[in-house]
């Protein structure tokens, strides 16, 4: 039942093995002779304890997360009092073993180190909870971070494409010593052995060991020295230094581009000591004397002809192949790379006829190196100040997009020709928080308006979103303000991930994909590879991306209008509602989230049985339930349709319902994809409908709500194939009309049906921001009569589907997203609205359906809070 209980025998292995490694170290030490005071004398002994000591009280997260405690809870008591005493203990041990060893050395360098630790991790002791973050945090949030795997990387991000891209001359480097290091090439004079032969009576037997007395320091040094023909072991430090960062990094949980420098560093030393073996066996007078300028010149000459006739062979368009004008281009590419190839060749050849094979090999080496090293240089060049904020870099990870700072100099341009400074309102939700809670430190009239923006910041001038909350705040500036869309922060391309051995084999098959890799690799161009994979590559639509908005009140706009003669200054009508809002609370409200009879889970569509019952579509709950007007419950029917099954009285989120003059009940079985009627108790009668592209009447596609007239004709919005199909009462088709458009009787998005007494069929046309009304012709069909803009329905999100309701009051429709009942005349004039985002007795969650009670009142659910409300109208 303990959490640490499975990291017990973790931890008492891990300092067992390390017990067991001390105590074999000190048994070598021993045999080889070492003494306690030549081991006090001996630098590297004295550098290592020096770095154990000050860095051990560092490690106390270790056995922290190894108990299962989080080292990095400073609100948790029991972590506090925890990591405290591993803090206290590791800090013993280290003074202990300092004090034991040099007490001047241990107490001068731990007070230089961690008075510069204090200064920076206190931030100048303006910060002194900082202390202790920098010494458990430093250890600990990585510990944290290991199981987080923050990037996701896969396990080759660092060998496969980090350093290829980047780091591509100290791998080869590192390559090339390890070759040299195999092949036992040494340097012409090895600078020991030149030192031995200048002298001759330093040099050691090496079967000899020095003799050398304790307390005395030898060659100057304050060392234990080595045998003066005994190299030290370069080579075998940095190939383990380079090849351990390169396992360590690629487990670690953790994989960002930065990291990649702490591979990158020992191999850039790892290929400095193979590279400056080969310099110094390069026999530099004899190349003078044998004009070894004029060879470097004809090599590079070679090397470029050869790699430009083998491109031009393996290229996108290979030589010999036709005779247009393309193909003749390359064909001709091909015979003057080769031609240049041979001539240069042979005369070069001629040149080395007097050369030593190995100083020869040695050049082409070096100016191997000499040209990959330009190629390193131009990489850099353009990660720093090319392309330092794009994502076709792969080192720009998370990072923000160069939007941010042209969003930033809008807002700094209007602020100060309408403030005189940074006065400006400039208002922020939680995704643009990164990176404006810094941008904006200087405005103090900034407000954070989080993921719940409010019909309040309508009085800020300046307003920035998150790409989340796009649909949530288009409600909030309707048509009064301008939008400037921006990404605001981008990962690069991640087609790397999933690798397989046949997918690299087939990029290298193929010639497109292995030049469009190529491209990418030398000038991160992706145009190639955009068109191979039918991606859109460029910047403005750049894939994987978080964008943003930056909206700015038209009337602001108008006032510091720079061009000509500026626009005639007018109140700017965001809502026509905003002078209309009305205070109503509801009289009656029931439910609350849950499974339960009478609680609900979503409900969407309700509808009035004649004798002032109602009927609910719990959509999260697939099920109908039947209520008295006080919300006791009558009846429930149904529940979630099995997977690839679709069994009668059964639903897959319903979301519209309707009675009939008969009392029957419709409830539109939305991805189920058809329509069900049961009797007033939920007894199944039929049911009609599948899913499809309107290729037949029945063939729907998500309906969302359901409506029956006078005649018992059946309405229902087949919503995805934008149109409204009509029925009897026993499902038979009679008529349908609308398609995808924005013309008169077309529809974007409908979602809810209303009809007043006189026949008049009302839709909700919602992503064209509109109520259409239909009156139906001679022939029996419904002709578009006329509609009106809502001020409301911005969003195109999964919830912001609205409801009509049509009567003697008038007109009524849900604004979803905006927390509010809007009402209309019958002819589109707004009336009045109510309702504000909350959970009181006149807020709304999120607003569901709407429908007349027949008695000077409405019902409406509140989908966001989970429950049934009625209002009586003023």
């Amino acid at each position: 039942e303990n959490p640490a209980a499975g990291n017990l025998p973790v931890l008492a292995l891990g300092l067992g093995a390390g017990a067991v490694v001390a105590f074999i170290a000190a048994v070598y030490l021993v045999v080889r002779g070492y003494s306690w005071k030549r081991l006090r004398e001996e630098r590297s002994v004295e550098m290592l304890i020096l770095l154990t000591t000050l860095v051990l009280p560092m490690l106390a997260p270790f056995p922290v997360k190894a108990l299962g405690i989080n080292p990095i809870d400073y609100q948790n008591n029991q972590s506090i009092l925890v990591t405290f005493i591993f803090v206290a203990i590791l800090t013993l041990i280290a003074a202990g073993i300092g004090l034991l060893w040099k007490p001047k050395l241990f107490l001068i360098n731990t007070a230089i180190f961690y008075g510069i630790f204090t200064v920076f991790y206190t931030t100048v002791f303006t910060h002194g909870f900082g202390f202790v973050t920098g010494l458990v945090g430093s250890l600990g949030y990585w510990l944290e971070q290991q199981d987080v795997n923050r990037g996701s990387q896969p396990l080759y991000y660092y060998a496969l494409l980090q350093i290829p891209i980047y780091e591509f001359l100290p791998a080869l480097g590192s390559l090339g010593a390890v070759l040299l290091a195999l092949l036992g090439i040494r340097k012409t004079r090895p600078a020991a052995e030149a030192l031995i032969q200048e002298n001759p009576a330093d040099s050691l037997n090496p079967s000899e060991e020095p003799v050398v007395e304790d307390s005395q320091p030898v060659n100057g040094e304050n060392s234990f020295p080595i045998e003066a023909n005994e190299p030290a072991p370069v080579f075998a430090l940095l190939l383990f230094w380079t090849l351990s960062s390169l396992v360590a990094y690629s487990i670690a949980g953790e994989k960002m581009p930065w990291l990649t420098v702490h591979i990158t560093l020992p191999m850039i030393l790892l290929a400095g000591w193979g590279l400056g073996r080969l310099f110094e066996g390069v026999d530099w007078d004899q190349i003078r004397s044998k004009r070894g300028w004029l060879v470097v010149l004809l090599l590079i000459v070679f090397l470029l002809s050869v790699m430009g006739a083998l491109g031009s062979l393996f290229g996108l368009q290979p030589p010999f192949q036709g005779t247009s004008l393309e193909q003749l281009r390359a064909t001709t590419t091909f015979i003057t790379s080769l031609i240049t190839a041979l001539i240069s060749g042979f005369i070069l050849s001629s040149q080395l006829r007097t050369w030593q094979a190995g100083q020869f090999n040695r050049l082409v080496i070096l100016s191997i190196f000499a040209f990959l090293s330009l190629l390193t240089a131009r990489a850099a060049f353009n990660a720093s100040y090319v392309n330092y904020d794009n994502a076709t870099e792969y080192l720009v990870y998370a990072h923000s997009a160069g939007g941010v700072k042209e969003a930033l100099s809008q807002i700094e341009e209007v602020s100060r020709r309408t403030s005189g400074g940074t006065s400006a309102v400039v208002a922020y939700d939680d995704q643009t928080t990164y990176p404006y809670w810094w941008y904006l430190r200087d405005y103090p009239n900034q407000q954070f308006y989080g993921a719940s923006p409010t019909r309040s910041l309508r009085d800020a001038p300046l307003i920035l979103v998150g790409d989340s909350n796009f649909d949530k705040l288009g409600p909030v500036v309707g048509q009064g303000y301008y939008q400037y869309d921006y990404v605001r922060i981008w990962w690069p391309n991640q087609d790397y991930f999933d690798l397989t051995l046949e997918r690299v084999l087939n990029a290298i098959r193929d010639p497109q994909m292995r030049m469009a890799i190529f491209r990418i690799w030398l000038n991160r161009d992706y145009t190639l590879y955009g068109q191979l994979t039918q991606k859109d590559m460029s910047l403005e639509n750049w894939y994987p991306s978080q964008r943003m908005r930056l909206y700015v009140r038209k009337d602001v706009v108008s006032s510091i209008w720079n061009y000509g003669s500026a626009p005639t200054p007018q109140e700017v009508v965001i809502d026509p509602f905003e002078e209309k809002q009305i205070s109503l609370s509801a009289d009656r409200i029931f439910g609350s989230a849950g499974i339960e009879p009478g609680q609900f889970f979503n409900p969407r569509d309700l509808a009035v049985a004649a004798d002032g019952t109602l009927y609910v579509a719990d959509t999260g709950n697939h099920r109908i339930q039947h209520l008295a007007p006080d919300g006791s419950v009558l009846n429930l029917w149904g529940s979630l349709s099995p997977a690839g099954t679709a069994p009668q009285g059964t639903f897959n989120e319903p979301w519209g319902i309707a009675v009939g003059p008969d009392g029957s009940v419709y409830a539109a079985d939305t991805w189920n994809h058809r329509i069900q009627k049961f009797s007033p108790e939920g007894e199944f009668l039929r049911a009609w409908g599948y899913f499809g592209q309107a290729e037949a009447p029945e063939a729907f596609w998500g309906p969302r709500d359901v409506l029956v007239d006078a005649e018992n004709r059946v309405f229902v919005t087949d919503t995805g194939n934008k149109r409204v199909v009509v029925f009897d009462a026993d499902g038979n088709f009679i008529t349908q009309f609308g398609v995808a458009g924005l013309a008169a009787g077309e529809f974007d998005e409908p979602i809810g049906l209303a009809i007043d007494a006189e026949g008049r069929l009302y839709v909700a046309d919602t992503w064209n921001q509109r109520i259409q009304t239909f009156v139906q012709a001679e022939d029996g069909s419904f002709v578009p009569e006329k509609s009106w803009d809502v001020a409301g329905w911005y969003g195109q999100s999964l919830e912001n589907k609205p409801y009509l309701a049509a009567g003697e009051p008038g007109v009524f429709t849900t604004d979803p997203e905006s927390s509010r009942i809007l009402q209309f005349t019958r002819d589109g004039t707004p009336l009045s609205t109510w309702g504000e985002a909350g959970s009181g007795a006149e807020n709304f969650g999120l607003v569901g359906s709407i429908v007349l009670d027949g008695q000077g009142g409405v019902w409406v659910t509140d989908t966001g809070n989970a429950r049934v409300m009625h209002f009586t109208l003023p």
